[in-house]
């Protein structure tokens, strides 16, 4: 009788995975089609493999790990592994049982490019490469008629890193996306037909040391596919959809494959836990750690989800049993800026670092490209460099990385006081970075680095944007940006000026080193420092017009609102135009033709006659400087009388604690020492007051303390 009601299980689940985005098969992170190198089709054997023999479902069960054994033909064999009555020895980490991973991803098909990034990969010192996205997401990438043409580029990539000593991993998601059934009986003749794939993979690339192996954005994520064999209903309960539970799919099909390609095969094996939504992290969570018989190392992004950096730390870093976890970060900058626009923080890497070091952590790989846009040969190298030296002695100084990169990179020695002037000017990238490719913290813009084309709120109204699924403090944040009141548009507006004026003042400062730095690296720097200042611009503008629009601004009984719409507009205007003619109208990102697409298509909500810039934001950006491993110098101007409070913590939007800083008068600056921070860590501030009943806001600024010093 079970059986009877499959089929209408198996349609409904195939307009869930629709609906879910998950029946591509080519596609990882939900973002490859944001990558403009080509992707091979996979062509999957159906005589290996069919649709009524792969399943995928996600919820918690326990089996007997008796079960799930597998010897060298792929025939489970009970006796590999220890039954449920045997006391396991207890599992201690330590570090040192491990050489420290240094590890880089490689995305792109173009074999020279491969090939160049590899050497340099070399230069800092890693040991690690990754194949992905361009040149693999699934074994099945490899098989076709005719062959895949990266399997050629993949071998050259293998050796030439095996000749610096590095070892190589390709990126395997499971399932394909064809195969929304299987049967998870672990004799099932499918799984001997998907772990052959493996062996097959591993004959096409000889010297491969190992797989990352994944489940989120794959095809078929094994939450999202049907038991189709009665061996589930027998040792479970519920429906083909239910059966196995999503955990339980996840520990059968690790195991399944972990005895391939780690047990047989003497490989290495890293799974990846890639997650949409929060219910994905105990899936991995659970079934990682219930998994036996296999030795594998976990790999999690910094940020959980789509490296935004206002997101919480990845939960299943360090939590997925006895296992040890690096940490995938990107550096190209895929959501802030693409290594076009820099993005220049090594303080905000070892926050992200220090966490997995804390979690069983013994390395972390980098994403050091997106398409043709890398951070090599950019000012995001110096994420590199910090994230190289802080695997080695996580408490080195921030400020010596930033001094060697410097000294190194740009030929400003440490006695030189043009080394100090532009390390504040790359140290603010970052900030300028969250206000303008973020809303108050919320990722509520297009998925991607630029501006949108049109009056659109694209994260905001997609799962992945709501920022409550990952930590519920967020909420009332979130609420404000979603339904917008006009001192939510003045906040958001304060965001982007602090951008805007840090922006002006580091594109002032930069021209001071003209006679400094090589010409080739001045105009290649200025021209990233000049775009940083109109791109500030522009999203401040940007937001500005979507949010008083969003926030009533096409009603006429709230004129003002449509009249800060419009000089939007008209300020939009302006930066294209100027951008022209500074000769930047070809820039990848908030280029003057993507700019005037938007006011196009906005045009139709301007309903006021007169334009209207808001007024002066309250507070100037605030400026961090002698930041030591417990206290830091702050300071800032008021354009308006104002009685001023400074919220500060290790967590945002609550901050925690509250500090009086008294009354100030209209233009005032004010300087302070903030004292008793953590050593180490990261803390976070913002000024905060009243006037005439409404609160102002600063936007929120980050403070890294370094660890103290013997």
């Amino acid at each position: 009788m079970k059986y009877f009601s499959i089929l209408f299980i198996l349609l409904a689940a195939a307009f869930m995975i629709t609906a879910c985005g998950n029946n591509n098969a080519t596609g990882t992170d939900g973002d490859i089609d944001n990558i403009d190198t080509d992707t091979s089709e996979n062509d999957t054997d159906e005589s290996d493999l069919t649709d009524t023999e792969l399943d995928t479902d996600g919820d918690a069960a326990e089996s007997d790990d008796d079960n799930f054994d597998a010897d060298s033909d792929g025939e489970l064999d009970s006796s590999e592994l220890e039954s449920e009555e045997e006391i396991e020895e207890e599992w201690v980490f330590n570090r040192e049982d491990y050489d420290p991973v240094n590890g880089w991803i490689l995305l792109d098909n173009n074999k020279q490019a491969m090939l160049d990034s590899i050497d340099l990969a070399h230069q800092y010192g890693a040991n690690h490469i990754q194949f992905s996205h361009g040149l693999i997401m699934y074994v099945d990438d490899l098989f076709g008629d005719p062959p895949s043409s990266n399997i050629e580029t993949l071998n050259a990539g293998i050796e030439k890193a095996k000749g610096y000593g590095m070892k190589t991993y390709i990126w395997a998601h499971e399932l394909p996306g064809e195969y929304l059934t299987v049967c998870y009986d672990p004799e099932d003749p499918a799984w001997e037909a998907r772990n052959e794939r493996y062996r097959q993979a591993f004959t096409l690339l000889p010297n491969l040391d190992g797989i990352i192996l994944m489940y989120g954005s794959s095809g078929a994520s094994p939450w999202y596919t049907f038991c189709s064999c009665q061996w589930c209903f027998d040792n479970y309960e519920g429906i083909a959809l239910e059966v196995p539970p999503p955990d339980e799919k996840v520990k059968l099909v690790t195991e399944r494959i972990g005895q391939t390609v780690v047990n047989e095969l003497d490989k290495e094996m890293f799974v990846r836990t890639f997650v949409h939504a929060p219910n994905e992290l105990t899936f991995h969570g659970d079934g990682l750690t219930n998994s036996r018989g296999v030795e594998f190392t976990g790999m999690h992004k910094g940020p959980v989800q789509d490296w935004q950096p206002y997101n919480p730390h990845h939960a299943n870093i360090g939590q997925i049993g006895d296992h040890p976890s690096v940490l995938e970060l990107d550096i190209a900058g895929e959501y802030y800026g693409m290594s076009v626009l820099p993005f220049a923080a090594p303080g905000y890497y070892r926050y992200r670092l220090n966490y997995a070091w804390q979690n069983k952590g013994i390395g972390s790989v980098m994403r050091i490209s997106r398409g043709s846009s890398s951070a090599l040969n950019t000012p995001n190298e110096i994420n590199i460099k910090a994230i190289t030296e802080l695997i080695q002695n996580m408490e080195k100084p921030l400020e010596n990385i930033w001094d060697e990169f410097i000294e190194d990179k740009y030929n400003l020695a440490k006695t030189d006081a043009g080394q100090n002037t532009l390390k504040q000017i790359l140290k603010n990238t970052f900030p300028i970075r969250r206000k303008s490719h973020y809303v108050l913290g919320i990722w509520a813009l297009a998925k991607n680095s630029d501006i949108p084309t049109n009056y659109s709120f694209d994260m905001l109204k997609d799962d992945r944007g709501y920022m409550p699924h990952w930590d519920a403090d967020w909420t009332d944040r979130w609420n404000s940006v979603d339904k917008p009141t006009e001192e939510t548009v003045m906040q958001i507006w304060q965001e982007g000026t602090e951008a805007v004026e840090m922006a002006y003042n580091d594109m002032q400062a930069f021209e001071t080193l003209s006679t400094k730095l090589d010409t080739a690296i001045y105009e290649n720097l200025y021209t990233r420092i000049q775009h940083q200042y109109y791109a500030a611009r522009t999203w401040r503008a940007v937001k500005l017009f979507l949010w008083a629009k969003r926030a009533g601004g096409n009603q006429t009984e709230n004129n003002i609102l449509n009249s800060y719409m419009f000089w939007a507009s008209s300020e939009l205007r302006n930066v294209a135009s100027d951008m022209e003619d500074y000769e930047l109208e070809s820039v990848a990102l908030a280029s003057p033709a993507r700019i005037n697409t938007f006011r196009d298509n906005v045009q139709q909500y301007i309903t006021a006659k007169d334009p209207l810039k808001p007024e002066d934001a309250v507070f100037s950006a605030l400026a961090i400087s002698s930041v030591t491993d417990s206290s830091a110098e702050l300071s800032f101007t008021v354009s308006q009388p104002a009685h001023v409070y400074l919220d500060y913590g290790s967590e945002i939007p609550d901050y925690g604690q509250l500090v009086d800083l008294g009354q100030m008068n209209a233009g005032e600056s004010k300087s302070f020492t903030l004292d008793n921070l953590p050593e180490g860590a990261r803390a976070v501030v913002r000024l905060r007051t009243e006037i005439e009943g409404k609160t102002y806001l600063g936007g929120d600024f980050w403070i890294f303390t370094d660890f103290k010093q013997d």
